[in-house]
């Protein structure tokens, strides 16, 4: 009987151990990653509610950002993953309030962050070109 034992237990390590890496791998692979958020001048944008939608990996924002008189009047999170949507929401705000995309991150929430700014950009960029068009 501890012969069986002897022998099964370095085949359930060898088990044990490749879930864990596999797992490590997984992770590493999925984790989002910290993301380049550029300017926009918002004279160049005209009036009006464009979206914007940024996939960090795992992490998937759609905004609604509503532009009048070239100033940002509202920001709408349309969707977020639900536990970081309160953190969404604020760093939403902050960029109403601030009128810029350079504003601190929330911390404990960087990479939230990142990806409603890069939402929020993605929409402002698509509203400027669409204001040269005109």
């Amino acid at each position: 009987m501890k012969e069986k034992i002897k022998k099964v237990v370095p085949f359930i390590l060898t088990i044990a151990a490749t879930l864990c890496v596999g797992f490590i791998l997984v992770a590493f692979l999925l984790r989002p990653q910290v993301l380049d958020i550029g300017t926009v001048d918002l004279s160049t944008i005209a009036d009006g509610e464009y979206i914007g939608v940024c996939q960090n990996k795992i992490l998937f924002a759609v905004v609604k950002v509503e532009i009048q008189n070239h100033k940002i009047i509202g920001i709408e999170v349309v969707e977020h993953k639900a536990s970081y949507m309160e953190q969404a929401e604020q760093i939403a705000g902050a960029v109403c309030s601030e009128q810029s995309l350079e504003v601190d991150a929330i911390s404990g929430a960087t990479l939230t962050s990142d990806t409603v700014l890069k939402a929020i950009e993605n929409a402002l960029v698509d509203g400027a070109s669409l204001s040269d068009r005109k």
